[in-house]
């Protein structure tokens, strides 16, 4: 198969004269086959000689590789044209958005000094970090590959006593790997270095296994555990006359190197080097691209959900872990036992928020619904409802063998059930009884969220007093159990949040703790890419941002609270939807910033919601006249109408509101807005459904809106508006109610189809 190279690389002319098989970009384009995406970051001062070494062994291999050239935008080279790095070479700016099978890392002329002396450090380490999301496999090369063991293990380097320099016989530590298949039990590998690792060093890190090494010149290959990172300290891609010239340069210099062992016949410089490594070199490229890149990326879309995303939470040292369970995670004894094995199994597990027992079964009831229904029914039917929770409570209780006095609890909700103040104090109860209970299983203290989570006299978080009071029970208690979605009044009364409002408490506490990382358990494997009510069995998405999770929340998506994310935000502690029944799955991720965690999706989900009204009005010049649009607002602010979007055109406004708020006054709105604004023409369509397509691509990649459209097209659906967010994260479309659910489902499968 060929390599896929730019245009007009001086290497085409050298690899074509070499019957090795390249294809430029322009031949590429007419050809239907997905060939692997390879990154070279060139460090080497020779690019030239580099690049056409790289290439040639990239491009001897069955596969169709598309290579493309980085460099550091922190070094200016000094032996390669700026012509050449211009036309040829990208900076990491350009692409990092991208993810690519394989990258390819080359040594560096700088072993001599620290690595934080190098020039551009920062921005190889930087690159070093994005490639564990945005790449599949690594392989570094000497300088390149004591860095990458440098920066990613805390292996150093160790100076020689004398360069070396030369061609080295070698033998395989580990025989049984595919990087070597097909070997000879003896081999030989060009070396020109100043530095090594010590063989010591290497082992003492489980994560890496030495595979190759030689009695003269050390450790030769060395992987990782995963197979995800190769560190190469010899120069298998070397030409014949490479050490040569190196040579020849220091001697001309004056240096008086010595001969490069095992390389001239009879050490004779005045003779051609014999070569010995070109068959290894080339079976060393082509098992790396077969076995550890080629087999083992990703092509499944089925299969991202269960893309790993533990060394996320490895990368930095976790002390504190916030996590709450919702109320299917805590329907009844056996749910507890489940959420306590997931506590205990990792200590950084510290402050557990719980919400009230949810539904057991489909035709079960969540127990907030009944204890509402206590509070607004009161007398005898109340109190019947009551004894049905009461009765579900000694169950758990009894299974969980706790020493929790339900009776005695229950005879207090029981006693405020006369009460019309006690109303949020009754709706709270789950939640408190249910702290009560995990603690007490866990072993764990109970912290009670009254007066310890506080709100203002608007009923908005206060944020400095929970700071003070809740922190100061956290430092007392480093492991403790704390209810959701209730805070404390100014007076010191409870006071309910919103449904859902567990979700904002776990963020409080979260925020408070200073946690590393808040896991938010529920009974699905992280945020759906689609309403399973919709698509069947829609795949989770592996990582989302803040901002992508608002923008969904807002168009019908319920995974979580949509004001959880505001008390974390600012600490930028990152969210972890996880699935309670399915604990090994690693759910998704909710973070400021996504560009360094790698995604096979390129849209991140699809929401929507039926039942909106567009009131188009159109008028010469009116998207021109700002008081003619004033009044038109006002005129809908006056009666209570609240806008959801307007799209705007020259001489038209496209007004889009729930048609709820104007069903039954649509006349009157429509007669004043003739009045008030005497449109040219004035058109009311109901029945409108609006889907968002979120996905923070969507600003830089014009292929996602082609797809949108295409996909609905191809089912022959109309659309009535489409709107592109400011933040280009979002893409608003808006068709008949009708053409809802099939417009889902055709966008979700043009986007998740192999």
């Amino acid at each position: 198969m060929p390599i896929k190279v730019p245009n007009n690389l001086p290497a085409v002319k050298t690899l074509t004269e070499e019957n090795v098989f390249v294809m430029t970009d322009t031949r590429a384009m007419s050809q239907d086959i997905r060939p692997l995406q390879i990154l070279i970051l060139n460090l080497m001062p020779t690019k030239i000689d580099t690049e056409t070494q790289l290439t040639r062994l990239l491009g001897n291999t069955p596969l169709q590789v598309e290579l493309e050239l980085l460099q550091v935008s922190s070094h200016k080279s000094k032996n390669t044209s700026e012509e050449h790095m211009i036309a040829f070479y990208k900076t990491f700016d350009q692409i990092k958005h991208k993810v690519y099978d394989g990258l390819i890392i080359t040594g560096a002329p700088v072993e001599l000094m620290e690595f934080e002396e190098v020039e551009y450090w920062d921005e190889l380490c930087e690159i070093m970090e994005w490639s564990k999301r945005h790449v599949h496999s690594t392989f570094h090369i000497c300088w390149g590959a004591q860095a990458g063991l440098y920066y990613h293990y805390g292996i150093q380097k160790r100076t020689l006593p004398k360069k070396m320099s030369g061609v080295y016989k070698h033998t395989l530590d580990y025989k049984k790997g595919m990087l070597f298949r097909g070997f000879d039990d003896e081999f030989y590998v060009p070396h020109s270095r100043n530095t090594t690792v010590d063989r010591e060093d290497v082992e003492a890190v489980p994560e890496l296994k030495i595979i190759a090494s030689s009695e003269e010149a050390g450790i030769y290959a060395v992987k990782s555990e995963n197979d995800r990172q190769i560190f190469i300290m010899g120069h298998s891609e070397y030409d014949a006359d490479t050490l040569q010239k190196e040579y020849l340069r220091d001697k001309n210099a004056g240096i008086n190197p010595e001969i490069p062992c095992n390389y001239f016949p009879g050490d004779d410089d005045t003779k051609e080097p014999v070569v010995k490594w070109r068959s290894s070199a080339n079976l060393l490229y082509c098992n790396w691209l077969n076995y550890f890149v080629y087999q083992t990326t990703t092509y499944d879309l089925n299969q991202i959900e269960k893309e790993n995303h533990a060394d996320i939470f490895q990368e930095k040292d976790v002390n504190i872990k916030v996590a709450k369970f919702g109320g299917t995670s805590l329907a009844d004894a056996e749910q507890f036992k489940k959420c306590a094995e997931i506590i205990k199994a990792e200590p950084e597990r510290k402050y557990i928020v719980v919400s009230a027992p949810g539904k057991r079964t489909k035709d079960d009831d969540k127990v907030t619904d009944l204890l509402i229904a206590c509070a607004e029914k009161r007398g005898a039917e109340a109190e019947e409802f009551l004894l049905k929770i009461q009765a579900r409570y000694k169950a758990m209780v009894r299974r969980l063998q706790v020493a929790i006095d339900i009776d005695a609890e229950f005879a207090q909700i029981t006693e405020a059930l006369t009460d019309p103040s006690k109303k949020d104090y009754i709706i709270s109860r789950g939640e408190y009884l249910n702290g009560k209970i995990l603690a007490a299983y866990l072993g764990f203290e109970f912290i009670d969220a009254l007066g310890a989570i506080y709100l203002d006299e608007e009923g908005k978080f206060d944020e400095a007093k929970t700071r003070e009071v809740l922190g100061g029970l956290m430092a007392e208690h480093p492991y403790a159990v704390i209810p959701g979605f209730y805070g404390t009044t100014p007076a010191g009364a409870i006071k309910t949040f919103s449904r859902g409002g567990s979700d904002i408490t776990g963020a409080i506490v979260a925020a408070v703790a200073g946690a590393d990382i808040y896991e938010n358990w529920t009974d699905v494997s992280g945020l759906l890419m689609a309403d399973p009510r919709i698509v069947d069995h829609p795949l989770s998405v592996p990582v989302i941002t803040y901002k992508e999770l608002r923008e969904l929340s807002y168009m019908g998506a319920a995974v979580m609270h949509e004001d959880t994310i505001f008390p974390v935000i600012k600490l930028e502690i990152p969210i972890n939807i996880r699935n309670t029944n399915e604990p090994e799955n690693n759910g998704t991720l909710i973070v400021k910033n996504a560009d360094y965690y790698q995604s096979n999706l390129s849209i991140s989900g699809i929401s929507g919601k039926t039942g909106y009204t567009t009131i188009v009005v159109e008028k010469d010049k009116l998207g021109e006249n700002p008081q003619i649009r004033r009044e038109l607002l006002d005129l809908f602010a006056r009666r209570g109408v609240t806008i959801k979007n307007i799209l705007s055109g020259i001489d038209a406004l496209n007004i889009i509101v729930h048609e709820s708020d104007v069903k039954d006054r649509e006349a009157e709105l429509t007669a004043e807005i003739e009045k008030v604004i005497k449109p040219n023409r004035l058109a009311v369509t109901h029945d409108i459904a609006m889907i968002a397509i979120v996905g923070r691509e969507l600003g830089t990649s014009p292929a996602i809106a082609v797809k949108v459209l295409g996909a609905l097209a191809n089912r022959k659906i109309n659309i009535n508006l489409i709107d592109h967010g400011s933040e280009k994260i979002n893409m608003l479309i808006g068709v008949s109610g009708g053409d809802y659910i099939p417009a889902i489902q055709a966008i979700y499968t043009e986007f998740t189809s192999i």
